[in-house]
This record gives C-alpha cells, sequence and structure tokens, in this order.
C-alpha cells in the first residue's frame, strides 16, 4: 500500500502535462510520443521477464540443484556413508513435489510478510497525519488515483508500474518497495530458521527436532506458530518505525502503546512464548533473590505480566540513555517546522520498548550493547554522509540486523551468557 511520506513534487514534473495542454491534438500522437510508449511498453515487459526468470531460476535451484549439491557434499565428506537422509532417499518423482510444495510454502510466507509491509507501509503515512487505515484504499501520493489490485500487489505492483504511477506517471519512492522486501524476507528467514527447524534458536523451548513442512501442515505446533508470528510482527513493526523517521512526523502515543500491548499479549496466552524467565539473568542461573519468587504459583501467573513491563521499561530506558541519535545529528527544524532528529529519538526509543517488551530486557540490554560500538566503529570506517531526512536510519537499521542476527542465534547466545554468569559467580567450581 503506497501512502505519502512528505513527498514533494519535482519541479519539472508536470512539464509534459503542460506541453499537452497547449495543443492535445498536436501532442498526443507525435512521433516522440509513440517512442516513449512503445520504450515504456518494453520496459514494462523487460520487467516481468526479469521476475519470471527470478522465480525460475530459484524454483530450479532449490528442486533440482540443491538436492545434487546436498548428494554430492555428503559422499564427499563421507565416501563409505551409503545411507542418505529420508528427503534425499526418496526416488526423483517424490523428491519434485515435495521440494515443489516447500518452494511453494515458503514463498507463501514470503509473500505473506510482503503484503504486512504494505499495511505498515498504509500505517506510517497515515497516522502520524491522523487519518484513518479502515477506510479509504490505497491511492497515488500525488495525484490520489486509486491504485487498482494489481498495481496495489506488493512489490509486483511496484514493478510493473516502474516505480511511476500509472495516471501521473510521477514517481513512486522506492522504499515502499523497499519495506515490502524487508519484511517479506525476515518473515521468509523466521519460517526456515525458526518455525521449519522447530524453535531451535529458542532458548528454554522444548526442541524435538526439525518440523519439515509437511508437519508444519498436517499437524500444526501452534504454540511455535504463535512464537514465529509474535517475533515476525515485532521485526516487521521496528522496520516500520525505522523507516517512519524519513517522513519527519512522529507517531501518536496511543497507537504504538497499542501495538506494543499487542505484541506482547502473546506471552499472557501461552507461557512457552517467554522464552526467557525475567529473574534470570541469562537463562539457566536465575538470582537467588528472585528464583524462589518466579517458581511460586503466583509467580507462575505474574512472571509473564512482570517481563513485559520489565523489558519495555529496560529497553525504553537503554535506548534513551543511548538517545537514539546519529552523530552529527542537530535539534533545529526543518523548513516546515518538523524537527527529523526528535522523530528519529522517539522512534528509536518505542524501538528498544517493543523489542525489550517481547525478547525480554536481556535480550534488548545484549542487542543494544553490540549495536551502539559496531555501529560507531563502521561510521569510522566508511564515513558516509547522512542524506537528507534520514535522520537515526542507519542507527535503527544496525540495530534490526543485530536483532534478527541474535534471534537467529538466541539459544547459543543464552547458553554461551550462562556459562560466562557462571564462570564469573563461581558457580562452575
Amino acid at each position: 500500500m503506497i501512502e505519502s511520506f512528505g513527498e514533494s513534487v519535482p519541479t519539472n514534473a508536470f512539464a509534459d502535462s503542460e506541453m499537452a495542454e497547449g495543443n492535445p491534438a498536436d501532442t498526443k500522437n507525435t512521433p516522440l510520443r509513440v517512442s516513449a510508449r512503445r520504450s515504456r511498453r518494453r520496459r514494462t515487459n523487460l520487467w516481468l521477464l526479469g521476475l519470471i526468470v527470478g522465480l525460475l531460476g530459484a524454483y530450479a535451484c532449490y528442486v533440482f540443484l540443491l538436492p545434487a549439491l546436498k548428494v554430492q557434499l555428503l559422499y564427499l565428506l563421507n565416501p563409505s556413508k551409503q545411507i542418505l537422509p529420508y528427503d534425499l532417499a526418496q526416488d526423483w518423482t517424490n523428491q519434485i513435489l515435495m521440494r515443489s510444495f516447500e518452494f511453494l510454502f515458503f514463498g507463501w510466507f514470503f509473500y505473506f510478510g510482503a503484503s504486512v509491509g504494505s499495511f505498515l507501509n498504509l500505517v506510517a503515512g497515515r497516522v502520524p497525519e491522523g487519518r484513518t487505515i479502515v477506510f479509504g484504499g490505497s491511492k497515488c501520493p500525488f495525484c490520489d488515483t486509486r491504485l487498482s489490485f494489481l498495481d496495489n500487489t506488493p512489490i509486483l505492483g511496484w514493478l510493473i508500474l516502474q516505480g511511476k504511477c500509472r495516471t501521473c506517471h510521477l514517481p513512486i519512492a522506492a522504499r515502499y518497495v523497499l519495506i515490502e522486501a524487508a519484511v517479506g524476507t525476515v518473515f521468509l528467514w523466521l519460517a526456515i530458521w525458526q518455525l521449519d527447524r522447530g524453535g531451535a534458536n529458542l532458548p528454554a523451548w522444548k526442541w524435538l527436532g526439525r518440523n519439515g513442512v509437511a508437519n508444519i501442515v498436517l499437524d500444526p505446533p501452534w504454540p511455535l506458530i504463535g512464537a514465529y508470528l509474535m517475533h515476525a510482527s515485532m521485526f516487521a513493526v521496528t522496520i516500520m518505525l525505522a523507516t517512519a523517521c524519513m517522513g519527519k512526523k512522529p507517531f501518536p502515543m496511543f497507537p504504538l502503546v497499542l501495538i506494543a500491548v499487542g505484541l506482547s499479549s502473546g506471552k499472557l496466552i501461552h507461557p512457552y512464548l517467554d522464552c526467557v524467565p525475567w529473574y534470570s539473568p541469562f537463562l539457566q542461573s536465575p538470582t537467588r533473590l528472585f528464583a524462589a519468587a518466579g517458581a511460586s504459583a503466583i509467580g507462575q501467573i505474574a512472571n509473564p505480566l512482570i517481563s513485559i513491563l520489565l523489558g519495555g521499561f529496560v529497553g525504553s530506558l537503554v535506548g534513551w540513555l543511548v538517545n537514539g541519535r546519529e552523530p552529527g545529528g542537530h535539534e533545529s527544524n526543518d523548513d516546515s517546522g518538523r524537527n527529523p532528529a526528535r522523530v528519529a529519538r522517539k522512534n528509536w526509543i518505542w524501538i528498544c520498548l517493543v523489542t525489550g517488551s517481547v525478547l525480554g530486557w536481556q535480550s534488548v540490554v545484549f542487542i543494544i550493547g553490540l549495536c551502539l560500538p559496531v555501529y560507531l566503529g563502521l561510521r569510522k570506517i566508511v564515513p558516509v554522509g547522512r542524506p537528507e531526512g534520514s535522520h537515526g536510519f542507519g542507527l535503527h537499521a544496525c540495530f534490526i540486523i543485530i536483532a534478527l542476527v541474535h534471534h537467529s542465534m538466541w539459544r547459543q547466545i543464552a547458553q554461551w551468557m550462562t556459562w560466562v554468569y557462571a564462570t564469573l559467580t563461581g558457580l562452575n567450581s
């Protein structure tokens, strides 16, 4: 869904329309106009052809190339091994059917994530301006022409239109399709790394091995699906808040509170979604002060709520201390009277709050503690100037990438930090 983030119309955007207003009959079918229309059609066909070729290439690699490479790698590592994994021991027909189904299955998760990203574009464009997200379809940010179903399709619609409105031919910002692709990629990655692998990355999760696509469809693991939706939605919201800094308009407080409560409420429904107890510094080593209270009957009921509140508080506090502003940021207002740096800091604090309430205070402290030196180091190594209107985006993007890496290795990081904590406190002796 396409909504305005405060774009301004280029000064020469209506040059063609002004020419046409003089004498439409003379300019409608000129050779230059006909050539432009034919060139536009050819470019559209190239976009579609490239997309089709890319999908077919990905399908061929997943269905045919990867199994063959996997078999050769197994024989190379262990030439005497004659027993292949179950998915490679089947005949080619069953393998092709199964892997084709898996390709469509994971492709659906990408499209689902891209649709969520499209909706978040709508939220980021309308909510700061006080407009409703319930009524009114997506429109061109310049001419207010309502988009058709095909033009409004995530990623595909933007590629077909070549980044321009079908009516006024003015450019539509590429960040819309980038947000959709980023959210779709996150949903796809978590579906492969968390859902398909049976929650192997989640600490304190009873891991029973890889689920597989067939088991997910025929015998859905609902607690794991709930964890997947909660974590994927959290990353989608953080991406929306990071890119909303470009709009220079702050989000109202009430919608952000609803988003934070909605994302973290899963912990109140199922205890497994609270992956790390709030009273445990690092997974399996709770402090003596809180261990007894957390294990009590009242603690079992209050633990998820305390985890949400404590995680949100610690996340917002650490985010406020970090200040959420890129080096060299300034406090002055722009030409429209807005303060982009202040909007970036507010969104940064909400990103930390949402992450802490969903993943826990331990995770948000670890992520911020790693994010800040990495980001400052990158600024020293690659001194890239900040584009106009991108206050705070670099730090926010670094935070999201590190949070995704942390989430992918959450169990291993928690076990390693547990060992460090036990070593420092002498519990291993």
